[in-house]
């Protein structure tokens, strides 16, 4: 794709003004509100939204069309915007892009143009419509509330657990954040959670009730009957009232569990159910790249964008639970996360680890900075700044490695390895 058009997507901003959603609202209207060409289904929370997303799409897209709009991207842009069985294209971007930049122009003498992540949702509510998508898998970029997604008028939303993230942005409480998330709740549009801490389910819980929303809380929605973790997946029973689910899914770790309740919570409670087989079919055939999962056998090479101290835990813990022996870790960091927690709690799986740079100019943490605090939890902590060189060293050194810590690292990797990041099997 033209370099020049990704560099104007990236650097739209608006300086110095307090976010809401006119501006995405004033946008979306003056190309035609193509958000209502088809029906969504809306995820937000801390953990699990991408997969829940992901899961949702791959149960829609059996007997219907589906598109899928997730961020951020691994390795392409055009990982982002995916529409039933192809992602979109350069030339597709960049003809939204030539359409688009009246608007944008027009705006930003006024500083009411839309920012980067406006222009990609409304691109991807473009080509849903322009695809004839049915259905419209949409995942929450930051929060909620304000989120640009947030016009959308979903069949059901989706908030998965929610823990501390971006607390410059979203609050600097357990309550304060569900009040974010919780802020895609629509009037009368059932919700389904799979949190069960009991301020934000509390937060939750009342805004559903102002809203006249019906919320469903799926650790009591569903029942897990049995679970058998493998190094590549899980094979799984989960009941309901109404249908018992046998899934054998082909997506590593044990949290997945939560994230697999959570969608047959919500798929049973959309307005026109798909059947169990369909549910099934779905849920086998989805795959997220880059989360927990395994890009070499031998050496053992495992890649999880977990990026915040919840996701580093439960990835921890997933790691002990399966594999029963310590990787390395290689590690990058970005500036804006809570690095003394995160290395806090990766650590309770390894005690080795390689620091290194995620490729993210603006945001990515020095290495050697990291350095002091991962010595005062890790054995053994060697710094290799190259991400590639760190991964290299690695593969010639360790028998099981786990590159974590940042989205950007992991799509670094991938990229250099031609991994691709299709949301399905093949």
């Amino acid at each position: 794709m033209n370099n020049e058009i990704l560099n104007f997507i990236y650097n739209l901003k608006r300086e110095g003004i307090k976010y809401d959603l006119s501006v995405m609202k004033d946008f979306d209207q003056d190309y035609g509100l193509p958000h209502r060409s088809f029906k969504s289904i809306h995820v937000t929370g801390s953990n699990g939204k991408g997969s829940v997303a992901n899961m949702a799409f791959n149960i829609l897209r059996k007997g219907n069309t589906c598109g899928l709009y997730t961020s951020p991207h691994l390795v392409r842009f055009n990982e982002r915007i995916f529409a039933q069985d192809r992602e979109i294209s350069d030339s597709e971007i960049e003809n939204y892009m030539d359409l688009y930049r009246k608007f944008i122009s027009g705006n930003l003498k006024l500083n009411r143009n839309p920012t980067f992540f406006e222009v990609t949702t409304e691109m991807a509510f473009q080509f849903f419509k322009d695809m004839k998508m049915e259905w419209g898998s949409i995942e929450v970029g930051l929060g909620g509330r304000l989120d640009a997604t947030n016009i959308i008028i979903p069949e059901i939303s989706i908030i998965t657990r929610i823990s501390y993230e971006h607390t410059d942005k979203l609050g600097t409480t357990l309550l304060e954040i569900a009040r974010e998330k919780g802020g895609i709740i629509k009037s009368e549009i059932p919700v389904v959670t799979g949190e069960t801490k009991g301020e934000p389910v509390r937060e939750l819980r009342r805004i559903a009730s102002l809203k006249k929303s019906r919320i469903i809380e799926s650790q009591k929605y569903t029942r897990l009957k049995s679970f058998i973790p493998t190094v590549s997946g899980s094979e799984m029973e989960v009941e309901t009232e109404h249908e018992q689910y046998h899934i054998n899914l082909r997506m590593a770790g044990t949290f997945q569990v939560e994230n697999v309740r959570t969608v047959i919570s919500a798929m049973e409670n959309l307005p026109d159910p798909p059947d169990r087989k369909r549910i099934e079919r779905g849920l086998e055939n989805s795959r997220w790249p880059g989360r927990m999962e395994i890009i070499n056998e031998s050496p053992l090479v495992m890649i999880d964008s977990s990026h915040n101290p919840s996701a580093a835990l439960t990835l921890a813990n997933s790691v002990i639970q399966i594999f029963k022996r310590k990787p390395v870790l290689v590690v990058g960091m970005l500036s804006d996360k809570d690095h003394y927690s995160y290395l806090h709690n990766i650590s309770k799986c390894a005690d080795s680890i390689i620091l290194t740079t995620p490729v993210e100019p603006q945001r990515s943490v020095d290495p050697f900075k990291l350095k002091s605090i991962a010595e005062d939890v890790f054995k053994e902590v060697k710094v290799l700044p190259d991400p590639m060189e760190a991964y290299e060293y690695a593969l010639k050194n360790y028998d099981f490695i786990l590159v974590t810590g940042s989205m950007y690292l992991i799509g670094e990797i991938a990229s250099r390895l031609g991994i691709k990041m299709k949301p399905y099997w093949d």
